[in-house]
């Protein structure tokens, strides 16, 4: 092991503990549309599939440039690359803030998607690397509790924040987050410290060719998003809306907050993510089936959605270290995000669609239950190696 390694493991817990403030910053921001739709509709006269649109936008640019950027955070000096993620995500967020129309906000969507997209690959690689052989499904599973967390306080601070700032301050208030998240990245993470040299062929080759279990998870990592990423946005409607409703959605936050470490504490000893991800798309499933017929109170069902967040998403970003060499896990995680990323781009949009052609919810939460049933399916092709 090099000195480089054993600085990076010793530092696991305060790597860690930057990437937590850096995502809670992604977090909030990529849930700030929901609570404000009421706001942004009236001030730009929007409908829901440009609702669904704007949520979407976020993550558009990862389509593009997860696979490239994947590759190449193996390599780039990892604090300049984590501050360079970190502006770009306070430019984007200023913008979408101060948005005179909803071509800015767009812009600004887009913007705060690449420098969080930058970010996620990043946190994700240095946490994979300084908890390489042990706890690192624990470690994902903080590191995962923190986006549901930023949900759960933006959408419980909403109401106040909303009376005294405005929407246009409590987006200003998001911005500020990312700015409290640099200085902790820069004294987090050691000067020069860069991803495992490999020489420019077999990185060739990394962006070139993925095992079938990598496209099986990458399948799945996007079903999952299509379906799930579409409840926050429109289930606060569906359960009555106002602060209520709000209120209501955030179970979903809370339960996977709370269940994700002990998921990946479970996953570590048992040493079997596969599995996981299949019966938490399963529950999905079930849940927005039994949403489509009126069949579930928004309560149990926000549960049964969170339960489901916290075991894929704990199990998926476990799972990319099991499935390629260790050179290559900067690009395993870029590919299953580019994949992810593109279930969010399409799924808001049309679950907005739907219902507005539709008039209900019947059709829309029917559909996601397909693709949340589809993802399982492909989810059962993934074989990591060590099994």
């Amino acid at each position: 092991m090099t000195a480089t390694n054993v600085t990076l493991s010793d530092r696991r817990w305060l790597i860690l503990a930057s990437a937590v403030v850096s995502f809670f910053a992604v977090g909030t921001t990529f849930f700030a549309v929901p609570p404000l739709v009421p706001q942004l509709t009236a001030a730009f006269g929007l409908n829901h599939f440009h609702i669904g649109l704007l949520v979407g936008a976020i993550a558009v640019p990862a389509i593009v440039l997860s696979i490239p950027l994947g590759a190449a955070v193996d390599r780039w000096p990892a604090r300049a690359a984590g501050n360079v993620g970190l502006v770009l995500m306070f430019i984007g967020a200023g913008f979408f803030a101060a948005a005179p129309s909803y071509a800015f906000l767009l812009t600004g969507r887009l913007l705060f998607g690449i420098g969080g997209l930058l970010i996620n690959l990043l946190l994700a690689r240095l946490i994979a690397t300084a908890f390489a052989g042990r706890e690192l499904a624990l470690a994902m599973g903080i590191f995962l509790a923190v986006y549901p967390a930023g949900l759960i306080s933006l959408f419980s601070a909403h109401p106040f924040l909303l009376e005294h700032l405005g929407w246009r301050g409590e987006l200003g208030v998001l911005a500020g987050l990312v700015l409290i998240a640099i200085p902790l990245h820069t004294l987090a993470v050691p000067r020069g410290l860069r991803g495992s040299p490999v020489g420019d062929a077999e990185v060739s080759g990394f962006r070139t060719k993925a095992s079938p279990s990598l496209i099986a998870l990458a399948i799945s990592w996007m079903l999952f998003f299509a379906a799930y990423a579409s409840v926050p946005t429109f289930a606060p409607e569906w359960a009555g809306g106002g602060p209520r409703a709000l209120l209501t959605v955030t179970i979903i936050m809370w339960t996977a907050a709370v269940l994700s470490p002990v998921f990946g504490s479970i996953i570590d000893h048992l040493g079997r993510p596969g599995p996981w991800v299949v019966g938490g798309l399963l529950a999905l499933a079930a849940a927005l089936a039994l949403m489509s017929v009126e069949a579930i109170t928004p309560v149990v069902a926000m549960l049964v959605v969170g339960v489901s967040a916290a075991a894929v998403t704990t199990a998926t970003y476990a799972l990319p270290p099991q499935l390629v060499a260790p050179a290559r896990v900067g690009f395993a995680f870029g590919f299953i995000t580019a994949f992810s990323n593109l279930g969010t781009v399409i799924g808001p949009p049309v679950a907005g669609a739907l219902r507005d052609h539709s008039g209900g919810w019947t059709l829309t939460w029917s559909v996601l239950a397909a693709v949340a049933l589809l993802g399982a399916a492909a989810a059962v092709l993934v074989r990591p190696k060590s099994t």
